[in-house]
C-alpha cells in the first residue's frame, strides 16, 4: 500500500489580495496613529538616534508610512519564502513575526529620552500594525 501524500493549501489570489489589503490597511492605520498622536493630541513623536543614544529624532508621517510598508512586504516575502520551500510556513513565520514585533518594542519601551506620552503612542503603533498584518498574513498560509 502506497502512502499518498497530502494535499497542502497553497496561497490564492485571495489570499494574495488578503494580504495586500492587510499591508495598505497597515499602513493607513499608523498613519492615522501618528496623527492622532501629533495632530490630535499634541504628542511630538520621536524615535532614539541609534542603540544605547539619549538623542532622539523627530518622527515624521512620510517615514512612519514608508517604514510600515516596508517591513509589511518583508514580512510577506518572507512568509511567500516559507510557503514555497517549507510545509510549515504559518507556524514558522508566526515564530518570526511575533518575535519581530517584540524585539520592535525594546526602543519604544525602553529608549532614553522620549516623553510618555511619545512612548506609548510609538508602542500603539507597534502593536496596532502588528495586529493588522500578522492574523491577515497567516489566512491561508500552508499548514501541516
Amino acid at each position: 500500500m502506497s502512502a499518498t501524500p497530502v494535499p497542502t493549501p497553497t496561497p490564492t489570489a485571495g489570499t494574495a489580495r488578503v494580504r495586500a489589503l492587510a499591508l495598505v490597511g497597515a499602513v493607513l492605520l499608523a498613519g492615522v496613529i501618528w496623527l492622532l498622536a501629533e495632530v490630535v493630541l499634541g504628542v511630538g513623536l520621536r524615535v532614539p538616534d541609534g542603540p544605547g543614544s539619549t538623542t532622539t529624532s523627530e518622527l515624521a508621517l512620510p517615514t512612519v508610512l514608508v517604514a510600515v510598508a516596508v517591513v509589511s512586504l518583508a514580512g510577506w516575502g518572507l512568509l511567500a519564502l516559507l510557503e514555497r520551500f517549507t510545509r510549515r510556513a504559518r507556524a514558522l513565520w508566526t515564530g518570526v513575526a511575533l518575535a519581530v514585533l517584540g524585539l520592535s518594542l525594546v526602543a519604544p519601551l525602553f529608549a532614553e529620552g522620549l516623553a510618555a506620552g511619545g512612548r506609548a503612542a510609538l508602542v500603539c503603533l507597534h502593536l496596532a500594525v502588528g495586529a493588522a498584518l500578522v492574523p491577515a498574513y497567516r489566512k491561508g498560509a500552508r499548514t501541516l
